[in-house]
């Protein structure tokens, strides 16, 4: 579908010149010669920009604009200014432009503004979509998603969820197990007991039987009072064994006989105590690997896997990651923090970062960029480094570049050339790899920067940007 704009101004002259630049870029275009014409276009057609210029008669572009954002029309609006406007301007990006252009303005300015303002839309608009979608079609109890592996994980844990079966749930750190655990217990008939979950990574032996079983007054030194178990607590509901893979051969025992029997002792007691527990335990390690290493009881494996989960990581669930960034914006604004977008710029590196964190390391950088955010937009630089590395700053003529044992003209070629290079790579990553965009911009033939990107070594490929759909 053609992206379509109406450009607004009282001169018929200003608004054939955009149609002119413009419609060579594959836009629609249409004109309004007053804010009220514009306005009833607005009403009974679709555009996806309006180009308005500020200082109109009857309608100016500010009332037309304020209209706009009070109607929420789903629409971007670029303001025209002359040069003495700009003050007007910014008070118009206050009301809700996306950008504005000053008088007069250059052709490639005016096409990067709309690309840039067009992209930022589109993006806006799925972000809306998103957040409805949130609330509906996406949601599965604390969890979101759109890929077809977690929707098929959604359905197995509906299915599951209502019976007592031992699940074991696989995935690496950071993608989501205790909340699957959670929505195992939110559909059993047992979510009027208690969720309870514990993280066996982080105890020793003795403590872990203890945090697990209870102990009895005077059990080792320090016991000074009956302290009761995580079975025990979690009695009718639901126990989560976090990280089960990596409790030792004894505990591994001692756990399977709880789980045979339904009775344990405290530490230190000596009567059989009856539980009624349903256990969801769950490991980033791969069990059968460790039974076949001998570290882990096959025995108690196999009791364990009676359902398995197996948790794809974020890598393999790209289509979640922006439904995901929307929800963590959600989760974490406050009045004190009224986040509520991401820009283009942001998204865009989230999208095509590796997320070897996973779920956690998104959520986290979210909450990091929302606390540092000024405004309700989180931008790319607010974003951590690791996720969304910095350009690096152009090279500048320090002492150290200047080598008085080269002879000055191959010093002038070997700067020239760091120069050249660091400018092409810029202006390539500014236009997504087009060349005939480059050429335009730096005022050089298209067969001249081609020669230079081959001079360089620099792909124009590898400037493409994946687009956010």
């Amino acid at each position: 579908m053609k992206r379509r704009i109406l450009t607004v101004d009282d001169q018929k002259l200003s608004c054939d010149h955009l149609r002119q630049i413009l419609e060579p870029e594959g836009y629609e275009i249409e004109a309004a010669y007053d804010g009220a014409t514009a306005l009833e276009m607005l009403r009974d057609q679709v555009f996806h920009l309006v180009v308005t210029d500020l200082k109109m008669p009857d309608m100016s572009g500010f009332e037309l604009l304020s209209t706009l954002r009070e109607r929420r029309v789903p629409v971007g609006v670029v303001v025209v200014t002359a040069y003495g406007d700009t003050s007007e301007a910014l008070q118009t990006m206050k009301a809700g432009a996306d950008d504005f252009l000053r008088k007069p303005y250059d052709a490639e300015h005016l096409r990067l503004v709309v690309e840039r303002t067009l992209e930022r839309r589109h993006l806006v608009d799925r972000l809306a979509q998103l957040r409805n979608q949130l609330r509906g079609t996406y949601s599965f109890h604390t969890m979101v998603s759109q890929s077809a592996k977690m929707r098929r994980i959604f359905d197995l844990i509906q299915h599951v969820g209502q019976v007592d079966s031992t699940v074991l749930i696989h995935g690496e750190t950071g993608t989501g197990k205790e909340l699957v655990a959670q929505a195992l217990h939110a559909v059993n008939t047992r979510r009027k007991g208690k969720f309870v979950a514990l993280n066996c990574a982080v105890l020793n032996d003795s403590l872990l039987e203890s945090e697990l079983f209870g102990h009895e007054r005077g059990a080792f030194t320090g016991a000074e009072k009956r302290k009761i178990g995580r079975f025990e607590k979690a009695d009718g509901g639901t126990l989560l064994l976090d990280e089960i893979g990596d409790i030792s051969p004894a505990m591994q025992v001692k756990l399977l006989r709880v789980l045979q029997t339904g009775t344990l002792e405290r530490v230190g007691g000596v009567e059989p105590i009856k539980v009624d527990v349903r256990i969801v335990a769950a490991t980033h390690k791969r069990l059968e690997d460790e039974v076949k290493a001998g570290r882990f009881r096959a025995d108690l494996y196999y009791r364990l896997k009676v359902v398995l989960i197996d948790m794809p990581p974020l890598r393999e669930r790209k289509e979640d990651v922006a439904l995901l960034a929307m929800h963590f914006v959600e989760k974490h604004a406050s009045a004190a923090n009224p986040i509520t977008e991401i820009d283009s710029a942001a998204m865009q590196a989230l999208l095509n970062h590796h997320w070897p964190g996973n779920i956690r390391e998104l959520e986290n950088a979210i909450k990091a960029a929302a606390a540092m955010a000024e405004g309700p937009v989180i931008h790319r630089d607010l974003l951590p480094e690791t996720i969304a590395p910095r350009t690096p700053d152009a090279p500048h003529a320090s002492p150290s570049l200047i080598d008085i044992d080269v002879r000055l003209p191959e010093l002038i070629e070997e700067l020239v050339g760091q120069v050249e290079r660091e400018y092409f790579h810029r202006v390539l990553s500014e236009f997504d790899g087009n060349v005939a965009r480059c050429a335009r911009h730096s005022g050089l033939s298209r067969r001249s920067v081609t020669q230079k990107l081959q001079k360089y070594g620099l792909e124009r490929q590898a400037f493409k940007k994946p687009k956010f759909e």
